[in-house]
């Protein structure tokens, strides 16, 4: 009884092993991989070298971050309606091109068999394949169908339509931040007006272009009245030696230098300032003042029109875009299952399964004895 008990456990386990093995040789479904390698590449970035070398240098975190976001969009629910309606996907994942263990279906009472749009994501993401290179800044995209023709085709479909979302992100992020630089600019061109305008009402008030301009004229001006009075002084000490200092022409003389001094002293007044008046080194730091804000605000408006027009430009063409660097593959022989690794890895899983009740049963049969 115990030896027909033996042999009926161990014929148990090869007839689960025979009909795995069975349906993973004979039932399971062959699917065929076409695979694409991409390559995100802003064209909108200056290239201080080759083409080719452009094409082949590191990525960047950019471009991870491009690629990143492509995968995103490539596992999404709306590729998967884009590839639907040209390929018709639910009905592949529904009809007998498919094997039953692996079969969606309408009216199935089992959740994971139901032919609703999580499990069809689910069935999607299985036959996708999607694996970022960092060292070449690549993007390796592959799809597992039934017809190796399909397969292939529907790579294509998934890179065109990649191609034109990720100029659809990139315009979209854009048009907010050309949204942010109009605002930008009003408010900059009316600080920069504001500071013109202040600028010019100093000028008007103390009815001066500039006060560096009157201090260099003034300052002239005194250095030549002051070589002057030196000349005059000199002229009339000399005539002194000969001359009475009571005569017309030497009187004339003295007057004239008191009235160079005075105008030394007057020209003096005007540089330094006198009660109630400001110096003119007082206008020149508020000038210089007033006159830096209108540069630095000019500064600014011209670097947010120069980012401004950059923006506008951006949006308006297609600075990203998907390089196939190897196109999409047809196969020629199935890629999955691997059905040799497969059916190795279940008769390992049985002999542990076996080895391990039979212990639990010998360890049983020893208690009882």
């Amino acid at each position: 009884m115990r030896l027909l008990g033996s042999i009926l456990f161990k014929l148990f386990f090869l007839g689960i092993f025979l009909a795995i093995s069975y349906y993973i040789l004979y039932l399971q479904t062959e699917k065929y991989e076409s695979k694409s390698t991409v390559m995100v590449k802003d064209l909108s970035q200056a290239q201080s070298v080759s083409p080719l070398g452009a094409l082949l240098s590191v990525g960047n975190s950019a471009s991870m971050q491009d690629s990143k976001l492509l995968e995103v969009y490539i596992k999404s629910e709306e590729m998967y309606e884009l590839i639907d309606n040209e390929f018709n996907l639910t009905l592949y994942y529904t009809s007998s091109a498919v094997d039953k263990w692996n079969r969606l279906s309408r009216e199935s009472d089992l959740p994971m068999f139901e032919a609703n749009m999580a499990n069809l994501l689910l069935k999607y993401h299985d036959d996708l394949s999607i694996v970022y290179d960092e060292p070449s800044s690549t993007l390796s995209i592959g799809f597992a169908h039934a017809n190796p023709k399909i397969a292939q085709q529907i790579v294509k479909k998934i890179i065109i339509h990649a191609g034109k979302t990720l100029n659809v992100f990139e315009k979209k992020s854009s048009e907010i931040v050309l949204k942010f630089l109009k605002k930008q600019e009003k408010e900059k061109y009316n600080l920069f007006l504001s500071s013109v305008k202040d600028l010019l009402a100093y000028q008007n008030k103390n009815k001066t272009f500039n006060p560096q301009i009157d201090i260099e004229s003034k300052s002239s001006i005194l250095a030549g009245l002051e070589s002057q009075l030196i000349q005059k002084e000199v002229e009339y000490n000399s005539k002194l030696q000969y001359m009475n200092p009571k005569a017309p022409e030497m009187i004339l003389f003295f007057s004239n230098i008191n009235h160079i001094k005075r105008s030394i002293k007057k020209v003096k007044n005007k540089i330094s300032g006198s009660k109630g008046k400001k110096e003119l080194n007082v206008n020149l730091s508020d000038f210089e003042l007033l006159k830096s804000k209108v540069d630095f605000n000019k500064e600014i408006y011209g670097q947010i029109l120069l980012r401004l027009e950059e923006t506008t430009v951006l949006v308006r063409q297609n600075t990203k875009n998907l390089i196939v660097i190897s196109k999409a593959s047809l196969a020629d022989a199935y890629s999955y299952p691997n059905k040799t690794k497969d059916t190795f890895s279940v008769f390992i899983i049985i002999l542990f399964l076996y080895g391990v009740l039979s212990m639990i049963f010998q360890i049983i049969k020893d208690h009882k004895d």
